[in-house]
């Protein structure tokens, strides 16, 4: 046996495992031998480059080290011949022959060193060319050195002209020229030398490749042999048991596998075809179990108890269950394999047996022909004979569809009664609506008539006014004329002791009757001040007041009271520069003349001082203090209160010193413009009256724009806002707003939900879309009917209380307000986004919905807060019918939640 058939014997022995371990040795070897020769040949071009590179920069850089010294020793010797005349001979060779020698040494010492390096060539031939040039250099550099010291001697013996000074310059210069070529030379030389390496190693890669290419040839060659033996051994096998799978998977259980080897391949052709012998046993059987699975699968069909129709990708029939027939009674026939579904409901419309169906059949079969094609459909329908049926269409993936249907009749009869139920409760609420409708008309009548009565009182008051003052200014005018003609035609005539006790006592008379008549017109004035301020029918003004000037026009206004006191002495005692406030400058003058009044009124002796100043809070500090007999505790807290003195107590039931209005109408006025007022006082020793006021700056006038189709509504929500100061706009829909919100950013909006044109949802959502107006807080004003937020930060339901409504503006501008009694719907807390806007309060009270009636139920008055999300299952119309309740709606925009809400009434 040749070598040749020995290895295609032993190749056919070996397992796949052998034959791809013995392939993949082969190129792994061949591969590791290219590696290492290519590796190994770059190692040697990679040291040797390495030694070439540092011996050419190494000498390059001791030439241009030598060229440098040269040029420092050069410019030493230049220094020398410049300096001697300024320095001297001796400070000159000093400095500049010593700088001159120790460049030179450097030089001396580079060249030694490439000396060293250029002794010997790479093979230890002869001196090269460089070295010659190194000794020559060196040579030279000491020909310099001599020359130099020639130059010191003879200008040491002042020989600085002549001849022999011209020539030993000369030879310096000569020196120098031959040092810098030299130096040149040798880094040319450096340049030829790292060349003529380059080149080496550009020999040696050339081997290297050529190396590598043969590898690379040798490798090449082995991988192609390996193929092709792997093709005929392993291919072909692999070919041959894919067919063989092919043809079983296609059915063809006769299909085997032939191969003859004794490798895996031959024993997988083993296995497979045993397999095969196997699955044909196998689907014997299993043909059988199927046939006896269908049978009981169908009899489960046929005993459901809805109908079931199944049809194929081609919307034909292939089962349909025995329900389903008993359903179609005398037309069970339609229900037969084969038929489309087409003609199934085509036949079934023709019968009349749905009662949709009826006189516009094509119409009907379009509609089960869409309904048919959508995917889980549902479709109720009634049957001719009063049966009703629901329709369940099911597709699967394979194109199959399956219909389920069943008898919802009873359902259907349920709902009937459920809806008649409704009818009679919805009557039974229209009723109550009624009811209810004809109360609200009553209540609103009372509230007109109140409305009435209140301007009854205003027109009485004004009336009341109109007719006092008129014969008052005669009473006060005749007065003073019959003084004046008594005083001067009569009082001379007296006679007699008598009679001038007679005149004095009509003068004194005539003086009652003035002060009294000017005291009845204060008290009138002050009545009609309160009276306007509380029905809010007073107009306030809301500027700049500066309070230094209001100040000095208060006292040079209330220094002719103290004149007629010459032991009360009025001095304003600090007098800071304040920044101004907001306000009516008649308004605080008249605050401020009535301190000073009832400070001049109080006092008989002393001092009264006025202080105006900024406090630690940054507020405007006025301070009226004087030197009277003070009051007591106990009524320090009432002589705010209306009709109330200290000393007198109600002027109502006592004999007044005074009207007892003035501090109250000064309370009023400070208030509303944000301010505070107090007393303090100490038996004996004096009274002093606060006033602080906030300090203005740029934007403390909130804008509104309050925007309602209904006018009434937009006329009270505008006066309630600006009896508080705000500057207020109006609008009758969305457009609008949105046009007067382009001309001028408010600072908040009232929103109507319900308006003519563009509504309020619309208009809010496009607030929230530009950025410009995003910010801006929206207050929604809404009907229980219609209670929901739109975007907005918070909803009072209508109808408002204009407390409610206020506090709700002031919160949302980020206003203080008093807490009051509040109940929270729910359990579930109001958002995060609501409570940042309206804080958090110890007053609010959890409760259910049980438990929301019956506090309703029992007069509970203030505030319900309702978060948005209940609103669809909570009577939002029976909680605002309640008089003393305002309801306010807050959104839940995040589905976060807080513990509280601040309440607002």
């Amino acid at each position: 046996m040749n070598p040749l058939e020995f290895i295609c014997r032993q190749w056919r022995s070996m397992g796949i495992v052998r034959k791809f371990a013995a392939a993949l040795g082969s190129m792994l070897a061949l591969i590791l031998f290219v590696a290492a020769a290519g590796y190994s040949a770059l190692h040697v071009l990679e040291g040797k480059a390495e030694d070439i590179v540092a011996d050419s920069m190494r000498m390059q850089r001791l030439a241009l080290e030598v060229d440098s010294r040269l040029q420092l020793a050069r410019q030493a010797e230049r220094d020398f011949m410049l300096r001697i005349q300024e320095t001297g001979v001796e400070d000159a060779r000093i400095v500049y022959a010593a700088e001159f020698a120790g460049r030179l040494g450097e030089a001396v010492r580079n060249v030694t060193w490439l000396q060293d390096m250029k002794r010997f060539d790479a093979s230890g031939a002869e001196v090269s060319q460089s070295t010659m040039q190194l000794v020559e250099l060196r040579e030279h550099l000491e020909s310099y050195s001599h020359n130099f010291s020639r130059l010191i001697d003879l200008v040491a013996h002042s020989k600085m002209s002549g001849e022999k000074f011209e020539r030993v310059v000369g030879e310096l210069d000569g020196d120098y020229l031959r040092l810098t070529s030299l130096v040149r030379q040798l880094a040319i030389s450096a340049t030829d030398a790292a060349r003529s390496a380059h080149e080496g190693i550009t020999r040696a890669s050339g081997v290297v490749k050529v190396l590598l290419v043969l590898s690379v040839f040798f490798a090449l060659l082995l991988a192609a042999s390996i193929i092709f033996v792997l093709k005929r051994t392993v291919a072909e096998s692999a070919i041959r048991l894919s067919d063989a799978a092919g043809e079983l998977s296609l059915g063809n259980l006769e299909a085997r596998a032939d191969i003859k080897s004794e490798d895996e391949f031959g024993q997988l052709a083993k296995s497979i075809n045993s397999m095969a012998e196997r699955i044909t046993t196998l689907v014997g059987d299993l043909e059988g179990q199927a046939s006896v699975a269908s049978d009981r699968l169908l009899e489960a069909i046929d005993a459901v108890t809805e109908g079931f129709l199944l049809f194929d990708s081609r919307e034909q029939l292939i089962l349909a269950n025995r329900n389903i027939r008993e359903m179609a009674g005398e037309n069970a026939e339609w229900f037969m394999p084969g038929l489309t579904f087409e003609s199934i409901a085509r036949n079934n419309a023709a019968s009349g047996l749905f009662a949709n169906a009826v006189g516009r059949e094509d119409d009907w079969v379009q509609e089960r022909l869409l309904h048919f094609r959508s995917p889980k459909a549902h479709r109720e329908e009634p049957l001719s004979d009063g049966r009703w049926l629901l329709f369940q269409v099911h597709h699967f993936g394979n194109g199959e569809v399956v219909i389920i249907s069943s008898d919802i009749t009873e359902d259907k009869k349920r709902a009937m009664d459920m809806k008649s139920m409704n009818s009679d409760l919805e009557e039974l609420v229209r009723d109550r609506t009624r009811v209810l409708v004809q109360k609200a008309s009553e209540l609103k009548r009372a509230n007109r008539r109140l409305r009435e009565l209140d301007e009854l009182k205003s027109s009485f008051l004004s009336s009341v006014s109109h007719e006092l003052r008129t014969p008052l200014t005669s009473l006060l005018g005749f007065s003073k004329i019959i003084k004046r003609d008594f005083n001067k035609n009569f009082i001379s005539l007296a006679d007699s002791a008598k009679r001038e006790r007679l005149g004095k006592r009509i003068q004194d008379n005539l003086d009652i009757i003035g002060s009294e008549g000017e005291r009845l017109t204060r008290l009138i004035n002050d009545v009609l001040d309160l009276s306007r301020i509380e029905s809010g029918q007073e107009e306030w003004v809301i500027r700049e007041v500066d309070m230094a000037a209001a100040v000095n026009r208060a006292v040079n206004a209330a220094s002719g009271l103290f004149a007629a006191k010459p032991g009360v002495e009025l001095t304003v005692r600090r007098f800071d520069m304040v920044p101004t406030v907001l306000g009516d400058a008649d308004r605080i003058h008249q605050v401020l003349f009535n301190l000073l009044g009832n400070a001049a009124k109080f006092t008989d002796s002393g001092e009264v001082g006025v202080d105006l100043y900024l406090d630690v809070d940054d507020k405007v500090h006025i301070c009226v203090e004087d030197s009277g007999p003070g009051i007591k505790e106990c009524f320090l807290g009432h002589i705010f209160d209306k009709f109330h003195q200290a000393y007198q107590g109600d002027t109502l039931t006592q004999k007044p010193g005074g009207t007892g209005l003035g501090l109250a109408i000064c309370r009023e006025i400070v208030e509303h413009y944000g301010g505070r007022i107090w007393a303090e006082s100490t038996l004996g020793k004096g009274t002093a009256i606060h006033v602080l006021l906030p300090v203005a700056s740029a934007g403390d006038i909130p804008q509104i724009l309050v925007v309602d189709d209904d006018v009434s509504a937009r006329e009270y929500l505008t006066l309630a806002l600006r009896q508080e100061g705000y500057e207020v706009r109006a609008a009758c829909n969305g457009e609008q707003a949105l046009q007067m919100m382009a001309q001028q950013r408010p600072s908040l909006v009232t929103m109507d939900l319900n308006m003519p044109g563009m509504g309020g949802r619309e208009a809010i959502r496009r607030l929230r879309e530009d950025d410009a107006y995003a910010d801006i807080p929206v207050l929604v004003i809404s009907v229980a009917a219609d209670c929901r937020t739109a975007g907005g930060d918070a909803t009072l339901l209508k109808p408002v209380h204009g407390k409610s409504f206020v506090q709700a503006v002031h919160m949302l501008l980020g206003g203080e307000t008093q807490a009051c009694s509040v109940l929270a719907l729910g359990d579930v807390p109001i958002s995060t986004s609501a409570s940042a806007v309206f804080g958090l309060s110890d007053s609010v009270t959890r409760c259910s919905e049980p438990e929301l009636w019956e506090q309703l139920e029992q007069g509970f008055k203030g505030t319900v807060v309702v978060p948005e999300f209940l609103v669809d299952s909570i009577d939002m119309a029976r909680i605002s019918r309640s008089a003393n309740v305002q309801v306010l709606l807050l959104p839940d925009d995040s589905g976060e939640a807080v513990e509280a809400v601040q309440p607002i009434s």
